[in-house]
């Protein structure tokens, strides 16, 4: 027998980043100078672990830092707005929705407008529009393709994040330890940028 159960209000979503930032917050020279490290011998490891402590950080705060694409795929359309994971919001590429056989019917950005000041970030359907819809798809109906970040430079980031950044990742380099959650230092400085799990 099948007990149905309230539905989340926001829908069933899924969200993953389709294109990465072409740039970090912080660069191998700025990293090594914070460090004190000489050399070039270990620049390929630090390029890394800046990439790494970059995710690491953007996990934790519920942020995007610098500007990329993200893909968010919904059940259901949940009302007349939407907070979409990852601010700062910079723009919308498409809204769409897709049928049985993944073919996308774009919805029209005639009917909607975006609120980017709000964190997170909001796509609001218009007064008098209707709202997306499908006919056939259960799941995975609804595509959402969106710009965030601070921007596409390092110095669109926030300088205390970039802060605790190079504090992590020298942390880091100097204890040989797994990622995990970021050393207190870099958490008192993220802790005022951290977002609600939305």
């Amino acid at each position: 027998m099948i007990i149905p159960k309230p539905l989340p209000a926001h829908g069933n979503r899924a969200w993953s980043v389709t294109t990465e930032p072409t740039t970090e917050p912080i660069t191998v020279a700025e990293l090594k100078t914070f460090a004190r490290i000489d050399g070039t011998d270990e620049d390929t490891y630090l390029t890394s672990l800046i990439t790494a402590i970059r995710q690491a950080s953007e996990n934790y705060l519920g942020r995007a830092l610098i500007s990329q694409t993200i893909t968010l795929s919904m059940d259901w359309w949940p009302g007349e707005s939407i907070e979409l994971p990852r601010p700062p919001l910079i723009s919308v590429t498409s809204i769409g929705t897709l049928d049985e056989d993944d073919t996308e019917t774009t919805y029209s950005s005639d009917n909607y407008y975006l609120d980017t000041r709000s964190e997170p970030g909001l796509i609001v359907v218009k007064s008098g529009s209707s709202l997306p819809a499908f006919v056939t798809r259960r799941h995975g109906a609804y595509k959402i393709v969106y710009v965030a970040g601070y921007g596409i430079l390092a110095t669109d980031v926030p300088q205390p994040i970039r802060e605790a950044i190079k504090f992590w990742c020298t942390w880091i380099y100097e204890n040989r330890v797994p990622i995990t959650d970021p050393p207190d230092t870099a958490m008192l400085t993220l802790n005022p940028y951290r977002m609600p799990r939305i």
